[in-house]
């Protein structure tokens, strides 16, 4: 035999072995802390009766994490059956199975499914929750709500489309039209995870100025005052999700580029459980009464019943 599969660019050890072992392992990272953060969060919401709006953010949480998590393990386990086959053929070095799994394959074809269908649900409940806080710092203006909204239907609207196409084309790309349909869907995917990425950003922004805005009063010159600052910008762009754009840009960037990256590690699995993890930890700061979002819009819901009743500001602060 002239050439092994070991000495092929589509065998290598980086991309076969390499790349799913880590991605499964950043996964797993990432599912660790999910756990950890999600039964805080539930913790604190069944149990603290106080907590705003309590059913809607437990809601919130259990439906991220059954979803997120779905999508994750779906998309890790279909990155394993990819290192069992590839590693499979270079030990016998029949092409055989590998040409059936790729052209043709039931069960990694509903793994891909589920995992892109999970992650365009967990994104759109994430919007949903960024949505929210856009609401809230922009002092409960409904027009505020409209943008935001459509913006999230068209961007995941494109990622459906895109998990659509790509699914039905992976079905079977011994067919000349599914495989382009498939690549299709990939091509969709990428403009769906750079735009999203975007959204996001914009969500982010809408949300940090806003509470920069409302909270740049307390400044003062003192070093104390300037590191509490610094804290309050930290808190500020964690509690907005500023971590997910940046995780889909990486993503994104990672599958555009495959042919170039020496060992592409599929950050998919990653991706998904981050739509769960990211609103999750921002509903966290809520049930432990430290959000700025729901202490600037305590204020300043405060502030305007003030104007009618004198006493009852700091009860609604300390509601929140």
């Amino acid at each position: 035999m002239g050439v092994t599969f070991a000495a092929s660019s589509v065998f290598d050890v980086g991309i076969a072995v390499v790349a799913p072992i880590v991605s499964l392992a950043l996964a797993l990272t990432i599912l660790g802390i999910y756990f950890v953060i999600f039964g805080l969060s539930t913790y604190h919401l069944w149990y603290s009766q106080d907590v705003y709006r309590r059913r809607l953010h437990l809601t919130w949480t259990t439906a991220l994490f059954l979803i997120s998590c779905l999508g994750g393990l779906a998309s890790a386990t279909s990155g394993m059956l990819d290192l069992v086959v590839e590693y499979n053929t270079m030990r016998t070095q029949n092409p055989g199975p590998f040409v059936q799994y790729v052209t043709q394959n039931g069960p990694q074809t509903a793994l891909v499914g589920i995992a892109y269908t999970c992650l365009i649900v967990a994104n759109s409940l994430a919007d949903s929750v960024l949505i929210n806080r856009i609401y809230l710092v922009w002092d409960s203006r409904k027009w505020t709500l409209v943008p935001p909204i459509l913006l999230s239907l068209a961007i995941n609207s494109v990622g459906l489309a895109g998990t659509i196409m790509r699914t039905k084309g992976f079905s079977n790309t011994a067919l000349e039209s599914n495989f382009n349909l498939e690549l299709k869907g990939i091509n969709f995917g990428l403009g769906f995870f750079y735009a999203n990425a975007v959204t996001n950003f914009i969500y982010t922004m809408l949300i940090a100025c806003r509470l920069w805005w409302l909270t740049r009063g307390n400044s003062t010159s003192s070093s104390g005052e300037r590191t509490q600052k610094h804290k309050l910008t930290a808190a500020i762009l964690l509690e907005c999700g500023v971590l997910y754009p940046i995780a889909l840009v990486a993503h994104a960037a990672v599958e555009g580029n495959l042919n170039i990256i020496s060992t592409p590690v599929n950050l998919t699995p990653c991706v998904i459980l981050l739509a769960g993890l990211i609103p999750t930890v921002i509903i966290l700061r809520t049930c432990q009464g430290i959000s700025i979002t729901d202490k600037v819009a305590g204020v300043r819901s405060s502030g305007s019943v003030h104007s009618h009743s004198g006493s009852e500001e700091s009860g609604h602060i300390d509601e929140k």
